[in-house]
């Protein structure tokens, strides 16, 4: 076992990050562990995986600070600027899958914020070389005792023409706390990314931005479960731009308050020849309390662009909640089931221990014990 950076995280700290996907090293291909502002930990047990420090990328390939802020303008906003625009060394991690690289076992890579009331940035990049394949899983995290603080991260993802990645994340956040998350995405030529992203844990208030380029014959499909309880705000913003010839995506996004605020904008942009692209967009509610904004948006820039979406906001079936409450089930296992039913779960191919962890939280909602 290859390990770059040796100091290891505490049981405590594998207990805390365990919901959010973290498992046993040997079954991975690497390991990288972010606590409060440190790259804490990193393991390698494959050579076509190479992990660092972002600050060492940087010391180490001239060429990573042509990627840094390349794909996002370190203007964006006030958030982005002012990290941008700080002295210190930039804090994240780098990944990098060699050229041609069949990984076989998947790269685990989560961030503990340990500090209440603490402030965390991180800049992370990661890059898929020419005909290389992984499989990624994320995490963030913060102990029980801490409730409130403030999270900042930019993620910037490269794939290279022919690569291929799949990934799954999911965030466990303190009931008060902020969180801007920007994700940039590169799909280079031929190059396919499926992604599941699960946000249900109750926070104060989250801006998710993200932004994908799809070059020629290149595909992204994505799939995310959207969970506000009440005293959550999420906000959404995505864009995907079909940009070459034959590109293709699929971006779904199932959406459940209850009696949290959800705003979900999404924007499909057709710009070459032959681009087909969708857009799911539904939302459940659960009580009258709480709201969900939904307003997907396509703009065709060719005239071969074929672009399409649906969008629903619906109350739980009482038809079919009576249906099982009539079988023999009770009226809280009813509305769990139908509420899975339609986070469609399984069909995403998460880990075990994410399914159980997503479930338990929102019947937790559901049952008025959060």
């Amino acid at each position: 076992m290859a390990t770059i950076l040796d100091v290891d995280i505490s049981p405590e700290e594998k207990q805390q990050l365990a919901p959010v996907g973290y498992s046993v090293e040997g079954e991975h291909s690497g390991t990288c562990v972010l606590v409060n502002q440190e790259v804490r930990h990193i393991a390698v047990t494959d050579p076509d995986v190479e992990i660092l420090p972002l600050k060492d990328a940087l010391a180490r390939y001239d060429w990573v600070q042509d990627l840094m802020f390349n794909l996002i303008d370190p203007a964006e906003d006030e958030h982005v600027a002012q990290a941008a625009e700080s002295r210190h060394a930039p804090i994240g991690h780098f990944i990098r899958i060699r050229k041609g690289a069949k990984v076989r076992l998947p790269v685990q890579v989560f961030t503990l914020l340990e500090t209440p009331q603490g402030r965390q940035f991180h800049h992370n990049i990661t890059v898929i070389e020419e005909g290389a394949e992984i499989e990624m899983i994320s995490g963030s995290a913060v102990p029980p005792a801490v409730h409130a603080g403030y999270h900042l991260s930019i993620s910037e993802t490269y794939l290279h023409e022919g690569a291929t990645c799949r990934s799954v994340s999911i965030e466990r956040w303190g009931a008060a706390m902020e969180v801007h998350s920007y994700a940039r995405t590169h799909v280079g030529k031929n190059a396919n990314i499926v992604e599941s992203n699960i946000q249900v844990s109750p926070l104060k208030r989250h801006r998710a931005q993200s932004r994908t380029i799809i070059e020629d014959g290149g595909m992204s499909n994505d799939q995310s479960v959207i969970f506000a309880p009440a005293g959550t705000e999420r906000i959404m913003e995505s864009e995907i731009h079909l940009k070459g010839v034959g590109a293709r995506s699929e971006s779904i996004t199932r959406m459940v308050t209850g009696g949290g605020t959800i705003s979900n904008r999404s924007t499909l942009v057709g710009e070459g020849k032959d681009s087909r692209g969708f857009l799911g967009c539904n939302g459940l509610k659960l009580t009258d309390e709480g709201e969900i904004l939904s307003i997907p948006a396509l703009l065709a820039r060719s005239a071969e662009a074929q672009l399409s979406h649906e969008a629903s906001i619906g109350m739980i079936d009482q038809g079919k909640l009576s249906y099982l409450m009539a079988s023999g089930m009770g009226e809280d296992a009813a509305r769990d089931l139908i509420i899975q039913g339609f986070l469609n779960l399984d069909a995403q191919q998460l880990p075990e221990a994410i399914r159980i962890e997503v479930s338990r939280t929102i019947a937790a909602a559901n049952s008025g014990s959060m």
